[in-house]
């Protein structure tokens, strides 16, 4: 398998290497349309102070979510990993709709929000893996880890998903079957010797200021299931060059990204 990068961290080797899905290797069908949540906005005047304080405007209608999002830069290219980091950010009110709680965002958004960078890794007790995960929910502190899960009993490797709650202790872990273009969740429990491997985004600027960003999958270390639950921990940020900004989710699920560098 193609190693992208190789990071050693506090006697550790993370390592992020190439991966091609079944589905992945399908191009995807354009579309034409502009669907009806498509977000009508701009991201404005972004910049960062030395306390790594976070300031931006935000303009516009369908706005969905917005998060706060840190990007590792690749040592060789340029290109970036993540997310490093990826955090809602709480509207001033928030409304809601079906029974779930969104944000009620105004038209005009002033955001001030301090960035505390840290690095998360996936530990099977043993060894250790880049953990990006990203929020579960709005108006929750659980969140999740998406990564190819391959049985110890030979059995062909699929998609996976572990929730952790706040204190990095798995919660819940969901299986993914592929059905043509669907993939349906089902419980799984970890056996002795199965194997996951977190999913990386490597993340790739538009040549234009405006232009849109290109998103492929890497994969970090592949973990093996021994006698206890993998876990989340937090460490010191891994010294590199970064990406810091702000991450806009319209109506319809699409994201707009605008950045500022972040060294550490």
């Amino acid at each position: 398998m193609e190693i992208h990068q190789t990071f050693e961290h506090n006697g550790k080797i993370l390592q992020i290497t190439a991966y091609q899905s079944e589905s992945s290797a399908k191009p995807a069908k354009a579309s034409t349309k502009r669907a009806p949540g498509a977000g009508k906005f701009e991201i404005t005047q972004i910049n960062i102070s030395d306390e790594n304080t976070l300031t931006a405007q935000v303009s516009g209608k369908n706005i969905a979510y917005i998060y706060t999002e840190i990007l590792l830069k690749d040592k060789s290219s340029n290109q970036f990993y993540g997310p490093v980091a990826r955090q809602y950010i709480q509207a001033d009110q928030n409304k809601v709709t079906d029974g779930i709680s969104r944000p009620d965002w105004d038209e005009e958004i002033n955001l001030s929000v301090t960035l505390r960078p840290s690095l998360t890794l996936l530990s099977d007790g043993v060894d250790s893996a880049f953990a990006f995960t990203t929020p579960a929910g709005y108006d929750t502190a659980d969140y999740r880890l998406d990564g190819l899960y391959t049985p110890a009993d030979g059995s062909a490797p699929r998609r996976a998903r572990i929730t952790f709650d706040s204190a990095g202790e798995t919660k819940e872990v969901v299986a993914f079957k592929e059905q043509g273009e669907r993939s349906t969740p089902h419980e799984l429990t970890f056996k002795t010797g199965d194997q996951f491997a977190p999913f990386i985004q490597i993340l790739t600027p538009p040549a234009e200021e405006n232009g849109k960003w290109e998103a492929a999958t890497a994969l970090s270390n592949p973990l093996t299931f021994r006698d206890q639950a993998f876990r989340v921990v937090t460490e010191s940020p891994l010294p590199a060059e970064y990406l810091a900004g702000i991450l806009v989710q319209d109506l319809d699920g699409k994201f707009t990204r605008k950045y500022v560098p972040l060294k550490i």
